[in-house]
């Protein structure tokens, strides 16, 4: 794993799944009752991979599987984990119809796969992360937190 760093946004290179999953430990380790984490990149580029990591680093027992058609899986760890996947949605207004905003004010951690979608309804303290495929295997992941 290949960390580099400026005041707000840290990227690091995972070249291994084992390597994306100690990320996500070490993400999960810093999150608190509220936190918004936005993961934007291409279908594939590990969102998915990266919210089961955090979600097992938090206690999760249950299976993580994208939210695609169902847009919202809710699960129980030491803090109330919401992971929202906005594949399928077209608009903010759609994103508002089915009750985003209600997770996005609440007090779980939610995971938010394809959150550029919804930009403007993210909070001012949302954690960006941009995850960018580099090979089959490796990943970099530039991660911006918040003012």
């Amino acid at each position: 794993m290949t960390i580099s760093e400026n005041p707000r946004t840290e990227t690091v290179e995972t070249h291994s799944l084992e390597e994306t999953s100690a990320l996500g430990r070490r993400l999960a380790s810093m999150l608190r009752p509220g936190d918004v984490v936005a993961l934007d990149g291409e279908l594939g580029a590990g969102k998915t991979a990266l919210v089961k990591a955090i979600a097992a680093a938090l206690g999760c027992t249950q299976s993580v599987t994208s939210p695609t058609f169902t847009i919202i899986h809710e699960y129980e760890t030491i803090l109330s984990v919401f992971h929202i996947d906005l594949y399928r949605l077209n608009t903010e207004q759609e994103a508002i119809d089915v009750g985003i905003e209600e997770y996005l004010r609440g007090d779980g951690v939610c995971l938010v796969e394809w959150a550029e979608r919804i930009e403007r309804l993210l909070p001012r303290r949302t954690i960006s992360i941009r995850i960018e495929v580099l090979s089959e295997t490796s990943r970099r992941f530039a991660i911006r937190q918040p003012c």
